[in-house]
């Protein structure tokens, strides 16, 4: 199996476009069409419902994405975690709550700043049952809510 395949459906789906995928990665649309084909031959099924527009994935190609997305996600965190001198690097995703978002977070996160510049923080805003599920969904990282 080829991480360049995986890449190309996973940024499919993402998109919802062959056009946006191409975009994404910069291929020719006939190039992210091949591999998504390869990657489909190589698990023996249909990923896409090629008749839905936005393209949707297939109960397989749901499957599919949801492990793609954890293995791509783990070969940026080895890529983010060998560093030859130690040091922090990569991305980390946070989800906070939109009233934290200006007011409790701004200090801590340019503490967090301040000790690891080699690390991009990717926040996310959303209510609570939203933010579970997207660390649940590995999505995100962590969260940062207000339990009352």
């Amino acid at each position: 199996m080829n991480i360049h395949d995986l890449e190309a459906f996973v940024a499919v789906v993402e998109t919802g476009s062959i056009v946006g995928a191409s975009a994404r990665l910069n291929l020719t649309q006939p190039g992210v069409t091949r591999r998504v084909q390869n990657l489909e031959e190589q698990l023996a099924t249909h990923l896409l419902d090629r008749q839905s527009k936005p393209l949707k994935p297939t109960a397989s190609g749901r499957e599919a994405y949801e492990h793609g997305r954890r293995v791509l996600r783990s070969l940026e965190d080895l890529k983010a975690g060998v560093s030859p001198d130690g040091e922090a690097r990569g991305e980390f995703r946070l989800g906070i709550m939109p009233y934290l978002s200006t007011s409790a977070l701004s200090e801590p996160l340019d503490s967090l700043r301040a000790a690891f510049p080699r690390l991009t923080l990717k926040i996310t805003s959303s209510l609570s049952p939203r933010l579970v599920e997207q660390v649940l969904h590995s999505e995100i990282d962590a969260v940062a809510v207000c339990l009352a």
